[in-house]
C-alpha cells in the first residue's frame, strides 16, 4: 500500500536559534546518522527499534523577544504596529519623538519594539508573537544603546 508522505526535515539543524525543540526534526543528524529507524524504501518487515533518548530535554529558559519577522509586506507591517501601539498600558511610549527607542526611525525597528513590548505586557492575557506571521520569537537581543526592548522570560 502506497501512503503519501512528506518529509519535514531530512537532516536536524543543530546551527538553529531558539528553542532546543527548533533544532530537532531530521531524520538524520548533522553528520548524516539515521536519528530513527525509518524506512523509506518499504521493503523491511518491521522496525522495533526504540527511540533514541533525548539529549535536550528540557524547555527553553531564558528570555525571548518578538520581532518582525524577514521580508514582510510594509502595508500589513503598519497595520500591526497601529495595533500594537493602540492597545495602551504605554506599549510603546518609548518609541514617542526624543525617547528612547525613537531613533533609528524606521518601520522595521519601531515594529520590533512595539512587537516585543506588546507581548512582553500582554502575554498574561494570552497575547502571542505572531501578529499575523509578521513576528518571530528570537533569543538575540534586539536592543541597541539605550532603548532596551520588552522580553519575556521563560
Amino acid at each position: 500500500m502506497t501512503i503519501p508522505t512528506f518529509i519535514f526535515a531530512l537532516y536536524n539543524e543543530n546551527q538553529k536559534r531558539g528553542p532546543g525543540t527548533e533544532r530537532h526534526w531530521g531524520l538524520l543528524d548533522c553528520n548524516g546518522k539515521p536519528v530513527y529507524g525509518v524506512d523509506l524504501t518499504g521493503e523491511l518487515e518491521s522496525n522495533d527499534d526504540q527511540l533514541p533518548m533525548p539529549q535536550n530535554n528540557k524547555p527553553y529558559q531564558g528570555k525571548i523577544w518578538c520581532v518582525v519577522a524577514s521580508e514582510v509586506n510594509p502595508e500589513q507591517l503598519v497595520s500591526a504596529l497601529i495595533y500594537a501601539c493602540s492597545q495602551g498600558n504605554g506599549t510603546c511610549d518609548a518609541l514617542m519623538p526624543g525617547k528612547e527607542c525613537y531613533e533609528p526611525f524606521s518601520l522595521l525597528s519601531h515594529a520590533s519594539y512595539a512587537f516585543s513590548s506588546y507581548w512582553a505586557k500582554f502575554r498574561s492575557l494570552g497575547a502571542n508573537c505572531y501578529f499575523n506571521g509578521l513576528a518571530v520569537q528570537t533569543t538575540e537581543d534586539p536592543s541597541r544603546g539605550s532603548c532596551k526592548f520588552p522580553t519575556v522570560t521563560l
